[in-house]
C-alpha cells in the first residue's frame, strides 16, 4: 500500500449489506472530480464536523475548519498514485470553466490543458456554469467542449432549432474486465437559473426518466455495471435514485455537497455520491461477484500535508505556473464585460478579522459583506444577492484580489434600481417555495437570497405554498407593500432591462454603471472598512413554531444543507433525503422537457 494509501472501507453490496470475504481487490476504481470551478492552485476551503459524517481532520473543540488544500498538482499527483495501483475510470462532472479570473478573463480556456493532460478523464459531464460564456455574444461552450480529450456526455442537452441532441446520452467503457455503461446528464436548470446562459441555443430536457433510458440503453448494449455522472444536485440524484432502478451507482454534483458516507438507497439498490469542490476527489471501488455488484467508496480531501496527500506533481505544478504568470505581472490588463483586471492577483486588498466563506443555505458572513459594499456604494435602502452558496474561504489576514474573484468571478456591472415592497416579498417568496417545496425534483437553488445586514427575514418551512416568507424588514420595520425602496444589486447579462440582481421584476429609475463590477465595489468597501469582521449573525430565522432549518452541515443531519417538507401532514418537517416516495412515469403523454 502505497504511503498516502488509506482503508477505504469493507465491501457493501448496492443494498448496504456488508459483503466482506478478504478479498480486496477491485475491478475498477472509478475517481470523481467535480466542480472544480477553475481551481489551478490550492485554495482554503471550510469543512464542517457533521453530527453523523464528517471528514478526516482534527476539529479539536469547533464544529469547522478552515484547510488549505486542492489545486491540479495536488488532484494529479492522487490521481497518479492510484492509476500507479488500480486500474482507474476517472469521472468529470462540470462546473470547470468558471469560478476564477483566470477562467472569467480567458472565457474558461486556461483550464483545457491541465484537464487535458493531468486529470485527463474518460468522460466530461457539462455543468451549468460551463454554460456562462454564452451570456456573451459570441459564447464558446461547444468549443470547450470540442477542445476536451475526453467524449462529452450529455443525455438531455439539445440543439433549439434542430432538436438534436448534441452529445451523446450514454458511452460504454472496457475498464478493469468489465463492461462499463457511463450515463451522462447535464444540469435541467440552466434555462431557468440564467436564460442569458443558453441564448436560446440550447434546450435542456429535466425529466428523470431520462436517466433511467440511457441507463436502460446501456444495459442493452452489454453492459455489466451501469453509473450515472451528472450536475443536478444531490437532492435530485437521491430521488432519481429512488425512481431509476437501471442505475447502480450515481455521481452527483452541483451542490458542492461532501459525502463522507454513501447514501444508500436500498428501494433499487442504488447508490449517490457526492465529492464535494475541486479540492475533493471521490473514490468508488466495484467488483461483481457471482453476479452481484459490490462497492466501497472513500471521498479524499486533498489539503496540504494531510496524512493521504501526496506532494504536488512537478509537471503540473510548471503548467499551472505558467498559465497563472500573465494574472501576477504588475498590469495584467485583461478585460472581458464591464471588467478590467488591472493589477496581479496577489495584490493585497484588504483584510478580515474572521474567515469568510459560504458555504451555507440561509445565511453567510461573505454574502452579507458583499451586500453591504452594494448598498455602501449606491448608498439605498437594502442590498439584494443571489445568495450563492458555492465558494472557497478566506482565513484572518490578508484579502488578495485573486481571493475576492473565487467569490464573484463575473464581470458584469453593477445597478441600481427601486422596488415596491410587495415586489421584495413576493420575490423572496418565490424562493422559499423552490427550497422548501416537498418535491426534490422542483427544488433549484439550494440557497436562499442574501440581503445587506440591515435586513433581516423571518420564516416558516412548513407553511402552505405562498405563505413561507413570515416577515422581511428593514432598519427594524417591516417592509410596507406599498412603499417604495433603492435597491442596489448588478446587471446579468441578457435580462430583461428592468429585472435587476434575477429578482424576476421589473424595477423603477433603474441606474447601471457600465464600467464597474461587483469586485470593483468589494476592493472600494474593504480599504474603506479593513479589517472587517463579518460573522453569521442570525439575519434568517424560523418563526418559532415553524420548524427547523440547518444553515450548514455542524447544524444538523447530513447531507442535504437544504430541506424538504412534508405537506401531507400539514406540519410536520423531514429532510429531503427522509421522504419515501418513489415517482411513476407514466409513459404517455411524457416529453423531453418535462
Amino acid at each position: 500500500m502505497n504511503e498516502h494509501e488509506t482503508d477505504i472501507g469493507e465491501w457493501r453490496s448496492l443494498s448496504g449489506t456488508p459483503v466482506g470475504d478478504g478479498n480486496d481487490d477491485a475491478d475498477v476504481v472509478f475517481t470523481h472530480v467535480s466542480d472544480l470551478h477553475g481551481q489551478l492552485t490550492p485554495r482554503h476551503q471550510v469543512y464542517y464536523d457533521n453530527p453523523t459524517s464528517k471528514p478526516d481532520l482534527d476539529f479539536g473543540d469547533d464544529d469547522r475548519v478552515v484547510e488549505r488544500g486542492g489545486g491540479i498538482p495536488l488532484l494529479a499527483a492522487k490521481l497518479t498514485e492510484l492509476r500507479e495501483n488500480h486500474d482507474v475510470c476517472t469521472l468529470m462532472s462540470g462546473d470547470t470553466f468558471h469560478g476564477s479570473a483566470i477562467t472569467t478573463y480567458t472565457d474558461g480556456e486556461a483550464m483545457i490543458d491541465p484537464i487535458n493532460e493531468f486529470v485527463d478523464p474518460a468522460v466530461y459531464v457539462p455543468g451549468n456554469w460551463d454554460y456562462s460564456n454564452e451570456a456573451a455574444e459570441e459564447g464558446n461552450f461547444v468549443e470547450l467542449m470540442d477542445a476536451l480529450d475526453a467524449p462529452v456526455l450529455a443525455n438531455n442537452l439539445y440543439d433549439q432549432e434542430t432538436d438534436e441532441r448534441l452529445y451523446d446520452g450514454y458511452s460504454v467503457l472496457e475498464v478493469g474486465g468489465l463492461s462499463v455503461g457511463v450515463v451522462g446528464m447535464t444540469n435541467v436548470y440552466v434555462d431557468r437559473m440564467a436564460p442569458a446562459f443558453y441564448e436560446g441555443k440550447y434546450r435542456f430536457g429535466k425529466h428523470p426518466a431520462l436517466l433511467e433510458e440511457s441507463a436502460q440503453a446501456a444495459r442493452e448494449d452489454g453492459s455489466d455495471v451501469v453509473v450515472a455522472v451528472t450536475e443536478i444536485g444531490l437532492p435530485w440524484m437521491v430521488q432519481a435514485a429512488k425512481d431509476c432502478a437501471s442505475v447502480d451507482m450515481m455521481f452527483s454534483a452541483h451542490t458542492h455537497e461532501y459525502t463522507y458516507d454513501p447514501i444508500v438507497v436500498e428501494e433499487t439498490e442504488t447508490v449517490v455520491v457526492e465529492s464535494g469542490m475541486g479540492e475533493a476527489l471521490g473514490r468508488v471501488d466495484l467488483r461483481v461477484r457471482d453476479g452481484e455488484v459490490q462497492f466501497r467508496h472513500h471521498l479524499y480531501c486533498l489539503t496540504e500535508d494531510g496524512e493521504h496527500t501526496p506532494e504536488p506533481d512537478a509537471d503540473a505544478q510548471e503548467t499551472v505556473e505558467s498559465v497563472r504568470a500573465p494574472f501576477l505581472e504588475d498590469e495584467p490588463g485583461f478585460k472581458r464585460g464591464a471588467g478590467t483586471l488591472d493589477r496581479p492577483l496577489d495584490a493585497v486588498v484588504g483584510q478580515t478579522e474572521e474567515s469568510l466563506y459560504r458555504q451555507s443555505f440561509l445565511e453567510s458572513a461573505w454574502n452579507t459583506l458583499f451586500n453591504d459594499a452594494l448598498q455602501a456604494h449606491f448608498d439605498t435602502d437594502l442590498a439584494v444577492s443571489h445568495g450563492f452558496r458555492y465558494g472557497t474561504a478566506i482565513p484572518p489576514g490578508d484579502i488578495t484580489l485573486g481571493d475576492l474573484y473565487t467569490f464573484f468571478p463575473m464581470t458584469t456591472p453593477v445597478a441600481r434600481g427601486v422596488a415596491y415592497g410587495q415586489q421584495l416579498t413576493n420575490h423572496m417568496e418565490a424562493f422559499l417555495q423552490d427550497n422548501f417545496t416537498p418535491n426534490p425534483y422542483d427544488q433549484e437553488d439550494g440557497r436562499v437570497r442574501n440581503f445587506s445586514s440591515n435586513v433581516e427575514v423571518t420564516l416558516d418551512p412548513t407553511a402552505q405554498r405562498g405563505r413561507r416568507l413570515v416577515e422581511l424588514q428593514i432598519d427594524g420595520e417591516s417592509v410596507d407593500p406599498e412603499e417604495t425602496y433603492s435597491v442596489a444589486t448588478l446587471r446579468r447579462p441578457g435580462d430583461p432591462e428592468r429585472d435587476l440582481g434575477n429578482c424576476g421584476f421589473p424595477f423603477q429609475d433603474v441606474e447601471v454603471e457600465d464600467a464597474t463590477i461587483p469586485i470593483d465595489v468589494i476592493v472600494d468597501y474593504l480599504e474603506e472598512h479593513s479589517p472587517v469582521d463579518y460573522k453569521v449573525m442570525g439575519l434568517v430565522e424560523t418563526a418559532a413554531d415553524g420548524g427547523r432549518v440547518q444553515n450548514t452541515p455542524a447544524d444538523g443531519p447530513y447531507p442535504f444543507v437544504q430541506p424538504g417538507v412534508d405537506y401531507t401532514a400539514g406540519e410536520a418537517y423531514c429532510e429531503t433525503s427522509m421522504i419515501p416516495r418513489r415517482n411513476t412515469f407514466p409513459e404517455e403523454g411524457r416529453n423531453r422537457t418535462r
